[in-house]
């Protein structure tokens, strides 16, 4: 099998959110292209996976520099896009290994979500010498593809592996001694892969309280939605048992969860992913929602310092801060304030029950070990 251009017939992604594809495009073949050729061309980035003709995809676009400057990376991608290259998942790998490690190292960005984890992103973005991805979705797909258990865990070890090299590929612009990469939260149900391939690299982690967490996910859902329909909540339980185990869980024993108690399911799977990343003994900075947002100036100069990061203009980090970073996107922060749909005592009462249920968090309160404090010094390495 060839390395190969495709043109694109239609895009075809049915929703913003949802994990990237290749059904997300509509293609024809174009002609042969060497594999060389797809690592020299920035325009050219790994879309996603194509498990079925065991082959990568790469997105081309027709502006580089946007795509990385978008909120969302892979959202970016979609909008930019004005080509594909297929790539035989051997070919994928070959190259993938020839890619030096970036001098000073990976930076993960894990979280919750709704934490602060996109505006850390483009700060580190704005330090010229961080190459700073908000999401690259390739590891989201990979997390349904080891849920659903279709290809062995030898694979999917490369896979990451791979991704993650590809993702420190010559850029437009100045060359980067740090690659950073923010990843989306569901991601953490690969918390045990990243401990174990990825030891020596710099681990952020954010969060928020668990009850504060679900009042921003309910403000968006519809007034007419009905938490208790039946039929909507298994359909819901069904969606999100391919990408959470734990829900899958819950399907498996027949247990039809309401939409509180699904959605809570993603904090504790995030919240014990760190857990099992901080008794693995790597290098980890936990940092709360609450203090980014009591002095976001302060917590930002200590990431940044526990990632090693000197090269910093602070005038620009302050313009960042000043910014919505995910402007534009359905969670665009003025368009969320037009949305009032609240939580009821009941439905705190199921998050806290919900928790309860896990001796190491117990309360959505919870403060975890190795978390940032602003009056402090910086967590001591493991």
């Amino acid at each position: 099998m060839d390395t190969r251009c495709l043109t694109i017939k239609e895009i075809a992604r049915e929703h913003p959110l949802g994990v990237v594809k290749p059904a997300d495009f509509v293609t024809e073949d174009g002609p042969v292209i060497s594999p060389e050729a797809v690592l020299a061309d920035p325009r050219l980035s790994v879309y996603c996976f194509d498990p079925e003709n065991d082959r990568v995809l790469f997105v081309e676009v027709d502006d580089a520099a946007a795509v990385v400057q978008a909120p969302f990376y892979y959202q970016g991608q979609i909008e930019h896009a004005v080509g594909l290259v297929s790539m035989p998942v051997e070919v994928f790998h070959r190259v993938a290994a020839t890619i030096p490690e970036p001098p000073r190292g990976v930076i993960f960005v894990h979280s919750v979500g709704r934490c602060g984890s996109t505006l850390l992103s483009k700060v580190l973005a704005a330090c010229p010498t961080v190459h700073s991805l908000s999401e690259p979705d390739d590891l989201t797909q990979i997390v349904n593809l080891r849920v659903a258990n279709s290809i062995s865990e030898d694979e999917i070890r490369e896979m990451i592996r791979s991704s993650i090299k590809w993702r420190g590929k010559p850029r437009e612009g100045a060359d980067f001694d740090f690659l950073a990469l923010k990843t989306r939260s569901e991601v953490m149900v690969l918390a045990d892969l990243f401990a174990d391939l990825y030891r020596s690299s710099k681990h952020l982690f954010l969060y928020r309280d668990g009850v504060s967490w679900m009042r921003t996910l309910f403000r968006g859902i519809p007034l007419d939605w009905d938490i208790y329909d039946e039929a909507q909540n298994r359909d819901m339980n069904e969606r999100w048992a391919k990408m959470l185990p734990l829900a899958k869980q819950a399907l498996t024993e027949s247990k039809i969860l309401n939409p509180i108690e699904v959605r809570i399911l993603a904090w504790i799977t995030c919240m014990e992913g760190y857990l099992l990343l901080k008794s693995k003994g790597l290098d980890l900075c936990a940092t709360r929602y609450e203090d980014i947002t009591t002095d976001p100036t302060q917590v930002m100069r200590k990431l940044l310092d526990f990632c090693g990061i000197d090269v910093v203009d602070w005038t620009v980090i302050q313009d960042v801060l000043g910014r919505d970073s995910q402007a534009g996107t359905i969670f665009d922060r003025e368009e969320r304030r037009k949305k009032n749909r609240q939580l009821t005592p009941e439905l705190i009462a199921d998050v806290c029950r919900m928790i309860a249920a896990y001796p190491r968090l117990r309360v959505p309160g919870v403060i975890v070990p190795g978390t940032l404090k602003l009056d402090g010094d910086l967590p001591a390495a493991n």
